[in-house]
């Protein structure tokens, strides 16, 4: 009995110590939570939660940790509270069967930073590990397009072999490809063309398509017939058709209209239900997708009237962090009456800024969270077929790359956990085993610290060195931030003391005292990011995202560096007022 007992107290001490590390790990992490409620504080900001450099224990730490281990000796005392509920059942995440048990398509946006074809072995045998069930690519100028329609793919699109080994290698990890070939609004990549100028609704605008020129539809068959020819086994197409921005307003338009009486949304619906029934007729086994959004201010009976009830099923997208606000009991109840299947598409990154470099992971679990929760509510008046979750790598055409895929790689597979989640009842403070297992991470991750963080750099996945080149990057535009902020910089180096070499050396030196160490690491980013991009984008690719995000910042440095030369050549200085002859 004495022996019992001693190693009851010894597996006391054990729990007691583990839990000890637990929380040490989440205070060195910087996590605020609340333990006794289970619920975590408002979100910190970036600069304070993710550490660059090992922490030391100051008193604030070390009070903060005293405090929480207090209170959970006294949970252990009262036998345990809500922090230790799957240690004592057992089960860990996942182990139910999910709540949604749809599709889960990811989004790959390829007019913006196309992967090598050599990295989708990787990447799609990893989307396969992580749950999911089949991509949806938007080729856009990536697709190579061919007779007529050569001068709109990009000069470096993919070639036809590209992509039938792109389809093979999702063949092999048993993933659905669904192409996406736009038919009305973001079509910049062919109208940006002067050979398309007059397909424009509105001649200055390159966003969309004129549905009543009679060039239009023949255009369109003809990218559908190309895209098709090039999927030989494709089930679904998707047709885009959202951000309709300019409908209704050229001369061809507007007598059309005047004509058969009809109002924009009129126009809108001939338009798409051309487009569909060109399909249906020609691919009856096609299942066609379109993007919601033009919908939504449509009585169902005119979408029913049209025949569209029949041909698409629309793909509702939001991607906020409170998607209920929008998509409102009304429009599901219109929408369960026009149709019995519908798609769902939440964002995985690509949402929160055109010109953001990481994800905020934080922001979209929140979006997929909801979006679970809206699922759950209506599923008895509509039919979820699917989750889409969208990468976006540009807002359109023009717009510049936001954060690369290696980047969200961690989000997208956070939120595929999500999506195969076994209730509504919450997820995991930390990252779950399956998706450390399948990004081949270390340690602990917690999901109670905004994106980007210091642990997923020890993660081991095909791009894990982007995604530690980018927390520099962050940190060094911290830095530079706090540098202009300073009051010395901000008294001696404005715009008028750089144009007119006048200004306090000694105050100019301290300013930018650390402008060669910034200078360096600047050097060191753009070395290390250009060789970690290598194996997955092509040099156009490589190029682009330096000129976004270090030239700027490069150009700074150098208008710095040359006015500090300037200032501190002088030894002597005008009298005021100060003349532009004297520069």
């Amino acid at each position: 009995m004495t022996r019992l007992r001693g190693r009851a107290s010894l597996m006391v001490i054990v729990t007691i110590s583990f839990a000890l590390l637990i929380v040490t790990y989440h205070i060195l992490s910087n996590e605020v939570e609340d333990i006794s409620s289970n619920k975590l504080n408002p979100r910190l900001k970036i600069e304070e939660v993710y550490p660059l450099s090992d922490l030391t224990e100051d008193p604030r730490y070390i009070a903060k940790k005293q405090q929480i281990e207090a209170q959970i000796l006294g949970m252990l005392k009262s036998g345990g509270g809500p922090l230790f509920n799957d240690m004592n059942n057992g089960k860990s995440y996942g182990d139910t069967l999910p709540l949604f048990k749809g599709h889960k398509i990811v989004h790959l946006d390829l007019k913006g930073a196309p992967p090598k074809v050599s990295y989708y072995k990787y990447l799609f045998k990893l989307l396969k590990k992580l749950g999911g069930t089949g991509v949806l690519l938007e080729y856009e100028d990536m697709f190579p397009f061919d007779g007529n329609l050569r001068n709109i793919s990009a000069g470096n699109s993919y070639s036809m072999k590209d992509i039938q080994d792109i389809q093979e290698v999702a063949e092999d990890n048993k993933l659905m490809v669904i192409p996406l070939v736009q038919t009305f609004g973001h079509m910049e990549f062919v109208l940006k063309l002067d050979t398309y100028k007059d397909y424009r609704e509105v001649p200055h605008y390159p966003q969309a398509l004129c549905p009543t020129y009679n060039k239009t539809l023949p255009l369109i068959y003809e990218m559908i017939d190309q895209v098709v020819a090039m999927h030989p086994k494709v089930k679904h197409l998707h047709i885009g058709a959202d951000e309709v921005y300019q409908i209704g307003e050229c001369t061809r338009c507007l007598e059309t209209m005047v004509k058969r009486q009809w109002g924009k949304k009129q126009l809108f619906l001939d338009h798409v239900s051309k487009v569909a029934r060109y399909i249906k007729d020609k691919y009856p086994e096609v299942t066609i997708l379109m993007w919601d959004d033009e919908f939504r201010e449509i009585f169902p009976q005119e979408i029913i009237d049209r025949g569209l009830h029949l041909l698409v099923e629309p793909v509702i997208w939001k991607y906020t962090t409170d998607p209920a606000a929008t998509l409102t009991d009304q429009l599901w109840e219109s929408y369960g009456s026009i149709w019995k299947n519908v798609w769902v598409a939440t964002a995985f990154k690509g949402a929160t800024a055109p010109d953001r470099y990481y994800t905020e992971l934080p922001y979209h679990m929140e979006n997929h969270q909801r979006w679970l929760e809206i699922i759950s509510r209506y599923s008895n008046q509509i039919t979820f077929k699917g989750v889409m979750l969208t990468g976006w790598q540009r807002y359109d055409h023009f717009s510049v790359l936001c954060e690369l895929l290696p980047v969200a790689l961690p989000s997208l597979a956070v939120n595929l956990a999500i999506l195969r989640a076994p209730d509504l009842t919450g997820f995991p403070v930390d990252v779950p085993a399956s998706v450390m297992q399948a990004l081949r991470c270390e340690g602990i991750i917690s999901l109670s610290i905004p994106e980007p963080q210091y642990g997923w750099t020890k993660c081991k996945y095909q791009g894990a060195a982007i995604y530690a080149n980018i927390l520099r990057l962050i940190s060094l535009t911290q830095e530079v931030a706090k540098m202009e902020q300073d009051n010395t910089f901000k008294g001696w180096l404005k715009p008028y003391n750089i144009k007119h070499s006048f200004s306090s050396p000694s105050h100019v030196e301290r300013a930018i005292a650390d402008l060669d160490r910034h200078k360096m690491e600047l050097l060191y980013i753009e070395k290390e990011m250009r060789a970690a991009m290598q194996d997955i984008y092509d040099n156009y690719t490589i190029q682009e995202w330096v000129e976004t995000y270090l030239a700027p910042l490069n150009d700074k440095f150098t208008e710095l560096w040359e006015a500090k030369t300037k200032i501190l050549e002088k030894n002597a200085w005008p009298r005021r007022p100060l003349k532009n002859s004297e520069l």
